[in-house]
């Protein structure tokens, strides 16, 4: 590898005299900029999951129980029903967290 460097840096230098320096750093800025983009997609794509995978940390509400829960936004009013929960917070709607309501069926 030392031996390819010695003769690249020469080479550089030349090109960087006689035809300017943007031709030696372009290639470099390009390869740095290649290595950052394939190494954020690689961290990206770590932990996914193939689609339909089941999630790790899900609790089902089992079907038949006598009680729902809601969750409802203090600010505007909407509504939201979770049939599947991923995780214990509640969800955020209006930039704030959802205050849980539990209603029970007759």
């Amino acid at each position: 590898m030392l031996l390819l460097l010695i003769p690249g840096v020469g080479l550089a230098i030349a090109v960087g005299i006689l035809f300017g320096w943007r031709w030696v750093f372009a290639p470099i800025l390009g390869w740095a900029m290649l290595t950052w983009l394939l190494g954020s997609l690689r961290a990206l794509g770590k932990d996914a999951k193939p689609p339909g995978a089941p999630a790790d940390d899900v609790v089902a509400t089992p079907v038949g129980t006598d009680q729902r829960t809601l969750f409802w936004c203090e600010e505007c009013g909407t509504e939201v029903l979770l049939l599947v929960r991923g995780t214990n917070r509640a969800p955020s709607h209006c930039g704030q967290r959802m205050h849980e309501r539990t209603e029970i069926l007759n």
